[in-house]
């Protein structure tokens, strides 16, 4: 299982200095948070991108994905302004060669999600999809906000035109939402796109900690991972831009690799 990063864990660093933290730590990808002053964002020009895509390859880094905050459930949030969004961020993740657009569900978390949610959420994922056919990226929902668990965002991927959409599996919101890692998975079986894996102080402080050193049970999540053949990308997010008293990535970076390999889940 190849690992990544994400660069929510490196604000303010430039891309040049994020690369050179991947080659050195061990990592052989990177999650590219798309967002207002970051060096990837869907306002880049053609050389900018060109630049970004070039730089990646020269480095034999990949570009996991374009995690986006395109929020597909948004109830205050019209069709027209997601799809143009979500297309413009597909556009953005081929023109840099990322593999994945990653997009969040974004309803309110504060009551249980509705059909009326699930339904807006899969007619614009439908139309992102739709949208950006041919261009080679796949549109990968994350576990989070309404919709934390598996089987929130299966409701939403197993209807009409969502048949393309994989899933971020976040585990930090599949435990939150009370999913065991075993069933999560199952939940996900040929719908995963990667696995994310973090890890926090507690339900009630989601201040972020190096893996294994919180209250997350990453261990039942690798033994989950080992037990179902999962041999895709691990992505390490680390949400230092939220908490930034806390600890540079690059200095956990190696501890973290270090971790996920003694869970036998690197070669």
């Amino acid at each position: 299982m190849p690992l990544a990063f994400s660069t929510l864990g490196c604000p303010g660093i430039d891309l040049p200095s994020v690369i050179d933290i991947a080659i050195d730590h061990g990592y052989q990808g990177l999650e590219l948070r798309a967002g207002p002053n970051e060096p990837v964002h869907a306002g880049l020009d053609g050389a900018g991108r060109r630049a970004v895509s070039r730089r990646l390859s020269a480095a034999g880094v990949t570009a996991l994905s374009v995690a986006s905050y395109v929020r597909v459930c948004d109830p205050d949030a019209d069709d027209e302004a997601v799809l143009s969004a979500g297309l413009a961020h597909v556009r953005l993740a081929h023109d840099i060669g990322a593999a994945y657009l990653r997009v969040f569900p974004g309803g309110r978390r504060t009551a249980a999600a509705t059909d009326a949610d699930d339904r807006r959420g899969a007619r614009r994922l439908a139309g992102i999809v739709a949208a950006g056919a041919g261009l080679g990226v796949r549109v990968a929902l994350e576990t989070h906000d309404s919709h934390g668990r598996a089987a929130d965002v299966r409701r939403i991927i197993d209807q009409p035109g969502c048949a393309d959409v994989l899933v971020v599996w976040d585990v930090l919101h599949t435990w939150l939402g009370a999913e065991e890692p075993a069933d999560s998975l199952d939940l996900l079986a040929g719908r995963l796109a990667y696995l994310q894996i973090k890890d926090v102080a507690g339900r009630a402080d989601l201040t972020p900690r190096p893996p294994a050193t919180g209250a997350l049970p990453l261990a039942r999540v690798a033994a989950a991972v080992r037990d179902s053949g999962y041999d895709g990308w691990i992505s390490w997010e680390y949400e230092r831009a939220w908490y930034p008293a806390e600890p540079p990535l690059i200095t956990l970076a190696t501890e973290v690799r270090r971790w996920v390999q003694s869970q036998r889940l690197l070669p």
